[in-house]
């Protein structure tokens, strides 16, 4: 009798043990798949490698409309550096976001129409099951895809400033 609990015991862990090792990998949190502004697909899974800098905003935010022109700066300060990508994610709709760039332009490659992004990669539920999300938004990725900056405000600037110069502090940066 203990010899077949003995043999089910180890059955069922290699049963266990097998369907654990043929399971899909799972996927990083903030990978995704969207359509720019020019229309061209971007799949975020390609930027495995590089610093990914994210901006989560929308064209009636006073705050983030206040921080376009640091965030553009950022971009012209790295913009050698082919190791770091700009990403903004506009909650706003893809017409109101072209006519709102004639007057303000942005330099982040830009997803229009990305609510369902916004929630889904980067909102938080709270205790009542509600997903906020404040704005703007600031996300700075590793080159393993781990978020190392989550931080809101036009303040977040700095955070995002400092966490560039450290991703980038053992190799040439282009950072003035």
């Amino acid at each position: 009798m203990k010899n077949i609990l003995l043999c089910c015991l180890f059955l069922a862990l290699s049963v266990s043990l097998a369907a654990q090792t043929k399971q899909a990998p799972a996927q990083p949190a903030y990978n995704f798949e969207a359509a720019t502004m020019d229309g061209s697909k971007m799949d975020t899974s390609a930027f495995r490698g590089k610093v990914v800098v994210f901006n989560l905003w929308f064209v009636n935010c006073p705050n983030c409309i206040e921080e376009i022109t640091k965030l553009n700066q950022l971009v012209t300060d790295y913009q050698a550096n082919k190791n770091v990508v700009f990403i903004a994610l506009a909650s706003s709709r893809k017409a109101d976001v072209e006519k709102f760039l004639k007057k303000n332009p942005f330099n982040y490659t830009i997803v229009p129409d990305a609510t369902g992004i916004i929630l889904t990669k980067f909102g938080t539920p709270d205790k009542d099951g509600q997903i906020n999300v404040p704005f703007p938004m600031h996300f700075v990725l590793d080159r393993d895809g781990n978020a190392v900056v989550q931080v809101q405000g036009t303040k977040g600037i700095e955070a995002v400033k400092k966490e560039l110069v450290r991703q980038f502090s053992t190799a040439q940066a282009t950072t003035k």
